[in-house]
């Protein structure tokens, strides 16, 4: 059985790791998913994407913020639960997607130094060759 050569496995780490970073990608970009407590990680009907979450945390769609003086401490600590269980959404799909996202460039690194150290000649071949 003959094994693949240098560059041909090397374009599969190529492609592999083009994947995980649009993969990553797109995950930045979907939508949080709802809250345990009820309601959307968004100012609308349906909830923001995790990087805008991230970045803009004030527009999680929870509404102003109860003022401690005139609220019940209930619904300050049920507003306080929403926002922190969309803000964790948020800060969870970030840090594993800039996870993927490095690691994909890394593949990408590694499948095109085998790519192109593969299709070089070995050094040992030149080595003493004499040009007439």
């Amino acid at each position: 059985m003959k094994l693949a050569s240098r560059p041909t496995v090397g374009w599969v780490f190529v492609l592999l790791g083009l994947f995980g970073a649009a993969f990553a990608v797109a995950g930045l970009f979907a939508t949080l998913p709802a809250p345990a407590v009820g309601g959307t990680c968004g100012p609308g009907k349906s909830s923001e994407s995790a990087i805008v979450a991230f970045f803009d945390p004030v527009s999680i769609g929870a509404g102003a913020e109860p003022v401690a003086a005139t609220t019940t401490a209930t619904a300050r600590a049920d507003w306080m639960a929403f926002v922190g269980e969309c803000q964790a959404s948020a800060d969870s799909r970030v840090l594993s997607t800039f996870f993927l996202l490095v690691l994909s460039v890394v593949v990408v690194v590694v499948g095109l130094w085998m790519t192109v150290r593969g299709t070089r000649p070995p050094v040992s071949s030149t080595i003493g060759a004499t040009t007439t």
